[in-house]
């Protein structure tokens, strides 16, 4: 799995080493997202087996925090983001109708290649790259009280993950109010939160996740610059 993830985090920032390098000032901004993840689930694969081995209701869960973005030449950027992030699964027994949901709080930080096209004001983009994950929580309901699943439900033996994520979206940009995103990703996980050697239960037991979050960046440089301009003008009035 280690291959897959050096392989990802060299193709997250293989446009920006390669493509011709356009200079424009570059631009820097803070802010904020905030969302949910649509779908959660765990790609449970039992050693030998074929196919998912837990079957798994539909989630939604949070996912949110802080963002940075520097975009440093003319249709490309990165973004770093430290985010609190909710995985997990839940299960519906067939035989009781108990629901077995067991969440996973993880802080995150993603690592992204920000490729965009379009005008100043509106835009839309691509965001690529790896993010690494550490589990802070680790929460489950009672098991099933009629055949309980004695190997998913124990508590979680690997706390720190990695995965890879992709997302598309648009951005509204305004020069004072600052700029609005709306961004749809898909997280797929190259860890494993159990252990996965041939003398374990599970094969694979990797995170996955459809996101959609609102993010709203301030640009630091704009009111920089707008100060800056608006000094000139006073010496320039001062001069005539």
């Amino acid at each position: 799995m280690k291959k897959y993830f050096l392989i990802a985090c060299c193709l997250c920032f293989a446009n920006g080493l390669f493509a011709q390098y356009t200079y424009i000032e570059p631009e820097i901004c803070i802010g904020t997202n905030q969302g949910v993840a649509l779908w959660t689930t765990v790609g449970f694969k039992q050693t030998n087996v074929v196919g998912s081995s837990v079957a798994q209701n539909f989630d939604v869960r949070y996912n949110g925090g802080f963002t940075f973005r520097y975009i440093c030449q003319k249709y490309f950027g990165l973004i770093a983001e430290l985010n609190y992030a909710q995985r997990g699964w839940s299960s519906t027994s067939e035989i009781t109708g108990e629901r077995y949901n067991h969440r996973l709080d993880y802080l995150e930080i993603p690592f992204l290649a920000h490729i965009y096209f379009g005008k100043e004001k509106f835009r839309f983009f691509i965001n690529l790259g790896p993010k690494v994950r550490f589990l802070v929580n680790d929460e489950a309901t009672a098991p099933f009280s009629i055949n309980p699943g004695v190997e998913q439900d124990k508590p979680i033996e690997n706390i720190f993950d990695y995965s890879v994520c992709g997302g598309l979206g648009v951005e509204f940009r305004t020069p004072k109010a600052g700029n609005f995103i709306l961004e749809a990703r898909y997280d797929y996980g190259l860890g494993n939160i159990f252990h996965n050697s041939k003398a374990d239960y599970f094969s694979t037991s990797n995170n996955q996740a459809i996101t959609v979050s609102v993010t709203y960046l301030f640009n630091v440089n704009s009111h920089k610059k707008q100060n800056a301009s608006n000094q000139n003008s006073k010496n320039n009035n001062l001069l005539d």
